[in-house]
This record gives structure tokens, sequence and C-alpha cells, in this order.
């Protein structure tokens, strides 16, 4: 399998992943989302938030792209973050599905800020694919430590939930 092959299955489970937490995240109460968690960006909404955030910047990055993201409001919070990781999803899925073997190799130069020190960095493009297609493991599983102790478990949803359930080998 070739590192494209892999970014796009990475990014296949990424949207099965975020699909499963997005449910989950239907079947609490919006309060439960919003409620002060222990987490990183001290909610699971916001957690949500920073997920997508982090998808939509890297896409704007590479396309140029204005996003079409959903308004976060009361009584809308799930629906919103729904229609807004659909976009998201849908335009990566088109973006990694037309890159060829040879621009994930090319080298893609970007700024990344640690402690508000600025840092010009390069790195491969399949590199940076990989960062941002991972970079939500960790955030969906202190949402879904939120959302079960609430009583909506997304269930597993780590890759090899994902392999199974889709029969990859």
């Amino acid at each position: 399998m070739s590192k494209l092959e892999m970014i796009r299955r990475l990014y296949q489970y990424h949207e099965w992943a975020d699909d499963r937490l997005l449910t989950a995240a239907a079947r609490v109460p919006e309060e439960v989302l919003t409620q002060a968690a222990d987490i990183p960006f001290g909610n699971a909404r916001d957690n949500l938030l920073h997920i997508l955030g982090s998808q939509v910047s890297w896409l704007m990055r590479w396309t140029g792209e204005p996003p079409e993201l959903a308004t976060i409001e009361p009584g809308r919070v799930v629906t919103a973050l729904s229609e807004s990781y659909r976009w998201a999803h849908h335009r990566l899925g088109s973006y990694i599905g037309a890159l060829t073997e040879e621009e994930v190799e090319l080298p893609i130069k970007f700024v990344e800020f640690d402690g508000g020190k600025q840092h010009n960095l390069e790195r491969p493009m399949w590199e940076v694919l990989l960062s941002v297609g991972s970079h939500g493991m960790g955030h969906r599983g202190e949402v879904a430590a939120v959302l079960t102790a609430a009583g909506a478990s997304p269930g597993e949803i780590d890759y090899s939930e994902f392999a199974w359930r889709r029969g990859l080998r």
C-alpha cells in the first residue's frame, strides 16, 4: 500500500470516527456538550470545534477556499456541527482524492506557533496530511469519555474497529 493509499484510508477512518462521535452527541442534552469538563478546550463542544477547526484551517491552506460552516447557536449545536463536519469531510475527501503519489512527496512550507514563538517549517506533504488526519484521535477520545459518562457512548472509535467493520485487510 502506498503512502497516498494509507492517507486516504486514514481520512476515511477520520470521517467514520467523527460521525460516530456526532451521532452519540446527538443523544445527549446540549448542556452535556457545554458543561465544563477536565479536558482540553474545557468541554465536549469546544473539543469538537477544535477538531473541526484544525481540519478546516489546513484545508484552507491547501486549497485557498473559504469554509462553509454552520453557525453554532443554542438549540442547534449538534446539527450545526454535523453540517460543518459534513462539509469538511466532503472537501477533504475531494482534495485528498485528487492528490497524486508525486504530490504527496513534495515539501510544503508552513508556520507554526509554540509559546508565542514562530517556527517556519518544511515537511513533505504526506507527513502534514498524516498529522492532520491523526490530530483528532486524542480529542475524540476525550469527547467520547464525556459522552460515555453521560450515557451516550460512541462505542469503539479506534482504527482497528473501523477496519474490522469495513472488512479491510
